[in-house]
């Protein structure tokens, strides 16, 4: 999770099932990200419970890690000018933004190994 800086958050919205890509650091064992302050990921995730998502290739294997925790708005003054003081890829650095924390609750993982890594060609 540390070596990453993008992931998926897994929402519901209404009655269906929601895909948030996002941008995150890891700090003191919890994953922080921003999103706009009217944004829909902060309506979706606010107080609710999400599942985050990191996967990556290294060589032969196709990892992911998957988190599932509570998310709330990071409010305290003291750990927002903390977050903001760490490297973090920003697509959106003009946009008024709130620090969000998913506190884990359960962590799971899942390694694949790749068998034939070519692309698929026609037979």
């Amino acid at each position: 999770m540390r070596t990453s800086q993008a992931g998926r958050i897994a929402t519901q919205h209404g009655n269906a099932p929601e895909i948030h890509p996002v941008t995150y650091v890891v700090h003191d064992e919890q994953i922080y990200f921003r999103t706009g302050v009217a944004s829909r990921l902060l309506l979706d995730t606010e107080d609710q419970l999400v599942a985050f998502e990191v996967s990556w290739q290294m060589m032969q294997h196709i990892s992911s890690t998957v988190i599932r925790g509570a998310v709330v708005v990071v409010s305290e003054v003291d750990k927002v000018a903390e977050l903001n003081a760490m490297p973090y890829l920003d697509f959106a650095p003009q946009q008024e933004y709130v620090w969000m924390r998913i506190a884990p609750n359960e962590v799971r993982g899942r390694r694949l190994h790749v068998i034939d890594n070519t692309p698929w060609r026609e037979k």
